[in-house]
């Protein structure tokens, strides 16, 4: 009986994954292709009560927990927006940093580095429901502007 449920919410897991991908361009899906996906089911990672997802580029796993304060998908987004990061021009970056030197900064979330600050703020950008601290005008407006 277990095994059939955990059928079950794979395939739902599957579907809601491919529903994300299908949100973000498609050169940015295409960097996660091909990665297994793996769900935590506490508000952090198994075995690690600070992280919230992790992505193995040897193994080619991305895994997320189901944190408190975020939205499963929106922590789906972050990973891949780490990948995307590591795929943009070094000009790019230091336009996204201008860009961050710019907001205020009113919230712990919001005083991190540059490309943790550049994944909350892809990750909102494509959510369903982003957290309000990551929904700000520049930010959106770097995120709409990348190369597709």
């Amino acid at each position: 009986m277990i095994r059939f449920k955990r059928f079950l919410e794979t395939q739902e897991e599957e579907k809601d994954i491919q529903n994300t991908l299908s949100k973000i361009p498609d050169s940015h899906a295409e960097l996660v292709r091909g990665f297994t996906w793996k769900f935590h089911s506490g508000n952090t990672l198994d075995g690690d009560d600070q992280h919230v997802g992790y992505m193995d580029d040897e193994q080619q796993e991305i895994a997320v927990a189901g944190p408190w304060n975020y939205g499963r998908e929106f922590t789906i987004l972050h990973e891949i927006a780490h990948k995307v990061w590591e795929k943009l021009p070094k000009q790019l970056h230091q336009q996204w940093v201008n860009v961050v030197n710019k907001i205020e900064k009113n919230d712990e979330a919001l005083n991190q580095n540059p490309e943790e600050l550049f994944c909350h703020f892809y990750a909102a950008y494509y959510s369903k429901n982003p957290p309000a601290k990551f929904y700000q005008k520049e930010p959106f407006q770097f995120i709409e502007g990348l190369p597709k």
